[in-house]
């Protein structure tokens, strides 16, 4: 838990000067997702519950964290994962824009005592199809623990659509597949809410 606490104090230390003369958004968001089984879509594997916010610059950058608490399934285990990233946006144009983010997080199992460091890395790209309508075209996560024998290379790779109501309240449907170690692991639909203030 060190590190992730030594990131985000660098973070804030570096970015707290800039925010004046940057200004931006900041936003908060809940998402919902369901993962079913790699094989059959039907067989549900657990429920994720993810809290997050995001101060976005209006240079682009964007400084983050989320909670996600995961309950498994048919049984009474469950896992919790503290994350922090940096990231950036690009507009390519006027409908199209990239983002990339890398960050740091903690990794807790049932056993409390079971807990370790993971890194992760994010790419998307992004299409807007109207005004209030935006295509998430494609989105890429690679993120392992620091420990490989912690067996958490869990790649993902998703799309979905985000419908914003205002500038400020948007919600956002994903499909999206993941592995673990190679292997297919869960294929999940995802339903979130953001609020920009």
């Amino acid at each position: 838990m060190g590190r992730l606490a030594n990131a985000v104090l660098i973070a804030t230390v570096v970015l707290a000067p800039n925010r004046a003369a940057t200004a931006g958004s900041d936003s908060v968001g809940v998402t919902l997702t369901s993962d079913r089984d790699p094989g059959d879509f039907g067989v549900p594997k657990n429920m994720k519950y993810d809290l997050n916010g995001a101060h976005t610059f209006d240079d682009g950058l964007i400084v983050g964290g989320s909670f996600q608490f995961i309950d498994t399934t048919f049984s009474d285990r469950s896992r919790q994962s503290l994350e922090g990233t940096i990231g950036y946006r690009i507009a390519v144009g006027p409908a199209f824009s990239i983002s990339g983010s890398a960050g740091l997080g903690q990794h807790w199992r049932e056993d409390p005592s079971i807990s370790f460091p993971y890194y992760v890395l994010r790419i998307g790209a992004d299409f807007d199809l109207g005004e209030n309508i935006t295509w998430n075209a494609i989105s890429y996560r690679f993120r392992d623990a620091f420990d490989h024998d912690d067996n958490y290379d869990t790649p993902q790779v998703a799309t979905g659509i985000t419908y914003k109501f205002d500038g400020q309240r948007a919600i956002a449907v994903k499909i999206m597949r993941n592995w673990n170690d190679d292997q297919p692991s869960s294929t999940g639909i995802s339903l979130g809410f953001k609020q920009a203030f």
